[in-house]
C-alpha cells in the first residue's frame, strides 16, 4: 500500500512495504488510501529550532518526512523537515522502524519524542540541529503522500540534478520545498521588514494606490480590464504599469511628502529573462526636492531621493549575508558608462575598460577593446570565434586581432590598413592612433584593481563601430565586454554599486514602446521626467524649431533628471525629478511625442493637477 522511493531527484517507482504497526488512521470504502487527520497533540517545537539546549525535552513536532536511512530493523534514523528547517528522528522500536520504513517519502506526519545529544562525534556540522536527534515514542500520520510524485526537490543536491524547469513551474509547491528556495522567500520577507522600518523611521507613509487605472500612452504595451459599463463600446481598465500618476496626484495633494508602498506592476513586455508581465517594486516619492545637484558628479536634482535610497539599500542589504557594499556610492553619467563600458547598466566587477579611437568623428564612434593574456587567464581561438557570433548565430561586425602590447605601432598600421571601421570614421592620422592605442594597451586590465597575475604581452583587441550621438542600452563592445567575464574567472566577489545619471531625455521608440510612440520621439524612461534646467532652453527652442533635422538634433541633446541605480551589472532601481509645470508637461506629451489630442486628454486628470499647486517632487522605484 505504502513505499519509499528510491534515492535520487526524479520521480521513480518505490518499492511497496506492508504497514507494520498500528497508526492512527481511516479508510474510505472505495480506496485504501489513509485519510488526512489533524494532529491530537498540538506542536510544540519547530524541528530547526532546537538545539543543544533543548536536551531531555519531551517535544512534539510536524513535517514532511524525508528518505529514511534504516541500519537495522531495530534502528532507522528519519529526517523530518518543516519551514524552519530538518531535524534527524531515531526510531528504535522494531514496529516504528517498519511502519515508517513503509510510509511514502513526503508524507506529513507528527511525532512525539525526547531530545537528545548526538553521541561523540556523531554530531553533523552541516546541519543547524547537527548537534541533537529526537528519539521517537509515538507518531501520527495526517496524510500520506502518493507512492511516487512527479519529482523529489529535495533529494536534488545540485542544478544538473533538477528537473526541467517546465515541470517545475508546474508542480512548483514540490520545488519550493527545496531549502534553497524556501530560503529566499524568507530572505525577501525579511529584507522587505526592514525596508519598511527603515522607511517609516523616517517619517514615510506607506499608501496603497489603485491597481485599476485609466489607459494612458506610457510606456510598454498595457494588460486591459473590462468594464460593466454599458454603451455602444466596450470600455476597459489598464492594469497599472507602475504606481506613477496616482504617486505624483498624492504628491499634489499634500497628504504626505513622503510616500512609499510594495507595489505591483503589470507590463506586456517580452519574454527578456530580466522583464516579467508582472512584477513587485518598492516605490517610493517625496515632496519639495532639490532641482540641483550638490557635488560635481551628480549635477542633477532629486539628492534626497539619493540619500534615502543608499540608506534604504544599505539597511536591506545587511541580511543578505552577502560581502559588504562599497562605502560610497559612484556617479557616473550616462555617456561614459556608454564610452568606457558599453553598458548602461555596467558591471565593475572587472576590467576591461572599452576605449575610443575617432574621438573627432562627428557621425561615427570606433571602440577598442584589449584582453591581455594571462598565465591562466586567456581567451582560446574557439571562444574568439564565439564572441562574434550573436545569439541567433549570426557574425556581428566586431573585428579581432591578435597584438602585443609592447608594439602600439604595429596595431595602429594594422588598424588604419585592414579595418573596415576605421574606415567608416574616416581615421587617418597614424601618430594620434599610435598614441590612442598605446594608452590603451599600457592601461588595459582584465581584473578589477590590481590583476592577480601579471599580464602577458600577448593580447586581443576587438574593434567596433557605432553611430553618434550614443543611444540604447549597450553597444556591440560592451555585449562583446560581458561575455568575455562570462568566459573568464574575471569577476571580482565584492559587490559593486553605482549610479548612472544624465540620460538622454528623449529617444526613438524601442520595440516595446512602438506600439505607444508609433514610431515617434519616445521618453527614456516616461513622460513624466523633468529635463535638466540647463536643457530646458533647448526643449523650448525645439517647440519652435521648423526643420526637423535641427529638431531631432535638439531634442536628442536634452538630458533628462533621471537616475538609474545598478548592482554588479543589474539595474535595480530608477527614478527621476518629475515634471511640475503643466506647461512643460502639455509641451513635452503635446510637441515632443506627438500625442494626439485624444491621448493628451487622457493625461487630463494629471495636467489639471498641476494647474492646483504641484509641489516640486521626485521619486524611486527599487525591484524586489
Amino acid at each position: 500500500m505504502w513505499g519509499i522511493a528510491r534515492r535520487g531527484c526524479a520521480s521513480a517507482r518505490p518499492r511497496h512495504a506492508r504497514l507494520a504497526w498500528p497508526v492512527r488512521t481511516e479508510h474510505t470504502a472505495a480506496s485504501a488510501r489513509p485519510v488526512a487527520r489533524w494532529a491530537t497533540a498540538p506542536r510544540t517545537h519547530h524541528c530547526g529550532e532546537l538545539g543543544a539546549s533543548c536536551q531531555d525535552q519531551r517535544v512534539s513536532l510536524a513535517g514532511w518526512v524525508r528518505t529514511p536511512r534504516t541500519i537495522s530493523k531495530n534502528l532507522s534514523f528519519v529526517p523530518l523537515q518543516d519551514a524552519s528547517g530538518t531535524v534527524q528522528l531515531v526510531v528504535s522500536d522494531p514496529a516504528l522502524v517498519a511502519a515508517l520504513e513503509a510510509l511514502p517519502v513526503e508524507s506529513v506526519i507528527a511525532v512525539q519524542g525526547q531530545v537528545q545529544l548526538r553521541a561523540r562525534g556523531a554530531a553533523n556540522p552541516a546541519m543547524r540541529t547537527g548537534d541533537i536527534e529526537v528519539h521517537v515514542h509515538s507518531w501520527e500520520l495526517l496524510n500520506a503522500a502518493d507512492d511516487t510524485l512527479p519529482f523529489y526537490a529535495t533529494q536534488c543536491h545540485d542544478a544538473q540534478a533538477l528537473p526541467k524547469d517546465t515541470l517545475r513551474a508546474k508542480f512548483r509547491y514540490l520545488d519550493l520545498r527545496r531549502p534553497a528556495l524556501g530560503d529566499k522567500i524568507r530572505l525577501r520577507s525579511r529584507v522587505a521588514h526592514a525596508a519598511r522600518c527603515f522607511l517609516h523611521d523616517r517619517g514615510f507613509c506607506e499608501v496603497e494606490t489603485p491597481v485599476l487605472l485609466r489607459s494612458t500612452p506610457e510606456g510598454a504595451r498595457e494588460f486591459l480590464v473590462p468594464t460593466r459599463q454599458g454603451g455602444t463600446e466596450p470600455q476597459f481598465y489598464a492594469l497599472q504599469q507602475s504606481p506613477q500618476q496616482p504617486k505624483q496626484l498624492l504628491m499634489v495633494s499634500g497628504v504626505t511628502d513622503r510616500y512609499f508602498q510594495f507595489a505591483k506592476c503589470f507590463r506586456d513586455e517580452d519574454g527578456r529573462k530580466d522583464r516579467q508581465p508582472e512584477f513587485t517594486q518598492i516605490d517610493i516619492e517625496m515632496s519639495f526636492v532639490s532641482g540641483s545637484g550638490d557635488t560635481a558628479a551628480w549635477t542633477i536634482g532629486g539628492t534626497q531621493v539619493r540619500d534615502v535610497t543608499e540608506g534604504l539599500v544599505r539597511a536591506m542589504w545587511a541580511h543578505t549575508e552577502q560581502p559588504p557594499l562599497p562605502s560610497t556610492f559612484p556617479v557616473l553619467s550616462y555617456e561614459h558608462v556608454m564610452n568606457t563600458y558599453g553598458s548602461d547598466k555596467p558591471d565593475l566587477r572587472f576590467g576591461l575598460e572599452i576605449c575610443p579611437l575617432a574621438p573627432t568623428c562627428a557621425t561615427h564612434a570606433v571602440d577598442m577593446l584589449v584582453v591581455p593574456h594571462y598565465a591562466s587567464c586567456k581567451l582560446s581561438t574557439r571562444q574568439v570565434e564565439q564572441l562574434r557570433i550573436d545569439a541567433h548565430g549570426e557574425r556581428m561586425d566586431v573585428e579581432h586581432y591578435k597584438a602585443r602590447r609592447s608594439a602600439p605601432e604595429a596595431l595602429a598600421r594594422l588598424l588604419l590598413a585592414k579595418s573596415r571601421h576605421m574606415a567608416v570614421a574616416q581615421v587617418e592620422d597614424a601618430d594620434a592612433l599610435t598614441e590612442t592605442v598605446a594608452a590603451a594597451m599600457e592601461r588595459a586590465n582584465a581584473f578589477r584593481g590590481s590583476a592577480p597575475m601579471p599580464p602577458e604581452d600577448r593580447c586581443d583587441v576587438f574593434i567596433a563601430s557605432r553611430p553618434r550621438p550614443t543611444d540604447g542600452g549597450s553597444t556591440l563592445l560592451g555585449d562583446v565586454r560581458l561575455r568575455i567575464a562570462d568566459l573568464l574567472p574575471l569577476r571580482s566577489r565584492e559587490p559593486q554599486v553605482l549610479w548612472v545619471t544624465e540620460f538622454p531625455l528623449f529617444t526613438r521608440a524601442d520595440a516595446d514602446k512602438a506600439a505607444a510612440a508609433h514610431g515617434r520621439w519616445s521618453s527614456t524612461h516616461h513622460p513624466f521626467t523633468a529635463p535638466t534646467a540647463s536643457d530646458v532652453p533647448r526643449l523650448m527652442a525645439a517647440r519652435e524649431c521648423a526643420s526637423p533635422a535641427e529638431r531631432d538634433e535638439l531634442l536628442a541633446a536634452i538630458h533628462g533628471q533621471h537616475y538609474d541605480l545598478v548592482l554588479n551589472g543589474a539595474e535595480i532601481g530608477g527614478g527621476s525629478v518629475r515634471v511640475h509645470d503643466p506647461a512643460m508637461q502639455l509641451a513635452i506629451l503635446q510637441d515632443v511625442l506627438a500625442l494626439t489630442d485624444e491621448e493628451v486628454a487622457r493625461f487630463g486628470h494629471l495636467l489639471q493637477a498641476l494647474r492646483c499647486g504641484a509641489p516640486p517632487h521626485a521619486g524611486i522605484a527599487l525591484g524586489t
